[in-house]
């Protein structure tokens, strides 16, 4: 009896100091194969006051996104070049009580609404439009063709920043590292955040991260920009790659059309999956 309580005891203390053993240090990167694809959807709710000619105006925007993305091509440094496709868009406003909606694909059901259809001669040169991107092996962004290939239409997708960008240096539980990036390499548009490793298993991680965003235009508008960001993300702790992430923003921008300085606040919350 008393060798059973001794061994027990043992187990426990045994328990106990695996429990206290420091979690090993990783050293990140991505890790992706040429033709590797991907199905991405991306939801986003977001909330925007302005004031234009001396009126207040209040708009709500629900969009979802559907991309197609694919690995073109790896180089022998590692850098990563993508394909991504917009697929899908589904485009839902309520602008000062009046009501818009819009999916690529079902257009006819909005075509007696002129509002709609004003935004869906917008968002439909999106479809099918194919962007490249391309990322070196810790994630910063190198090229980026979006503003050319998208244009105005303001809508933007996985092209624009939403990878983890990793350090050059091996992490444990509860590190964290500062990264600067520049999602559109044409823009001044700029994301300083700090990302923290707050799990790490074999075959996932989980990164939260939080920063300030700034710019001087958007889409190549001059828009005096500045804000907040911050979220979390599941990857693949093997490939590096983005399995899920969510994120809120708080951005404040002046803008400035025909003359008139147009002051903006925007929030948004974003959602992204991919498989």
């Amino acid at each position: 009896m008393k060798i059973n309580k001794f061994a027990s005891v043992l187990v426990l203390l045994g328990m106990i100091g695996f429990a206290f053993v420091p979690a090993k240090s990783v050293l990140f990167s991505y890790k992706l194969e040429k033709g590797t694809k991907s199905e991405i959807e991306i939801k986003t709710n977001q909330n925007i006051s302005m004031t234009m000619s001396g009126q207040s105006v209040n708009i709500k925007q629900d969009v979802t996104l559907n991309q197609s993305v694919e690995i073109t091509n790896v180089s022998s440094e590692g850098n990563i070049d993508f394909s991504i496709v917009y697929d899908r868009i589904r485009f839902k406003q309520n602008a000062m009580g009046m009501e818009v909606e819009w999916d690529s694909d079902n257009p006819e059901a909005s075509e007696g609404n002129m509002m709609a259809q004003q935004i869906a001669a917008q968002l439909n040169n999106v479809i099918q439009k194919t962007v490249t991107a391309t990322i070196d092996p810790l994630g910063n962004p190198i090229t980026n063709n979006g503003s050319e290939v998208l244009g105005e239409t303001n809508i933007s997708g996985f092209e624009m920043g939403m990878l983890v960008v990793f350090p050059d240096h091996e992490i444990s539980v509860g590190d964290t590292w500062e990264v600067v990036t520049k999602p559109d390499p044409s823009s001044d548009f700029a994301i300083t955040a700090v990302y923290k490793l707050d799990e790490f298993k074999s075959k996932t991680a989980v990164i939260s991260f939080d920063g300030t965003v700034t710019g001087t235009e958007m889409n190549g508008t001059p828009a005096q920009l500045s804000g907040t960001i911050s979220g979390k993300a599941t990857i693949d702790s093997k490939t590096g790659w983005l399995i899920s992430s969510t994120s809120l923003q708080s951005l404040e921008m002046e803008m400035e059309q025909q003359g008139q300085k147009m002051p903006m606040k925007m929030t948004s919350y974003t959602e992204l999956t991919s498989k």
